[in-house]
């Protein structure tokens, strides 16, 4: 074997663990996007609670994320317990919360396209690695 085969063997490694590093990457982008539009899904069900709150009589079912409801009467429908993070939380109003929820939501979205935009750049990184060790293979 001469040092160009060598060399080229080197190459065709590197480009191989390459694309294994991009193929994990584009997988925990995939897996994180998932968990954004599971958010995402939660934030839209808590809006739409909160717009029909006034409307609520007697026992309701009461979203509590991830798909879970709780059968509640509710007894205060002026204020409500915002999770600012870490644990710590203040009383809003409806109008308060629906702004802060609609935030979230805003922010979800942009983390949602942001990550969609990064999985796209390295798919085309991974194809474009595929197609050259085609055309190392061919030679």
């Amino acid at each position: 074997m001469g040092g160009t085969d060598l060399s080229q063997e080197s190459k065709i490694n590197e480009i191989a663990y390459t694309m294994e590093v991009i193929k994990e990457q584009i997988e925990d982008i995939e897996q994180r996007n998932q968990s954004l539009a599971q958010l995402l899904q939660d934030l839209t069900v808590t809006l739409d609670f909160l717009r029909n709150i006034g409307k609520v009589e007697g026992n309701s079912l009461i979203p509590i994320g991830r798909g879970l409801y709780v059968e509640a009467e509710i007894k205060n429908r002026e204020r409500v317990l915002v999770n600012l993070g870490s644990g710590a939380y203040k009383k809003a109003s409806i109008s308060d919360a629906i702004k802060i929820i609609e935030e979230r939501k805003n922010d979800v979205t942009k983390a949602i396209e942001k990550n969609s935009n990064l999985e796209a750049d390295l798919g085309r990184r991974y194809e474009e690695l595929e197609e050259y060790l085609g055309t190392l293979y061919k030679k």
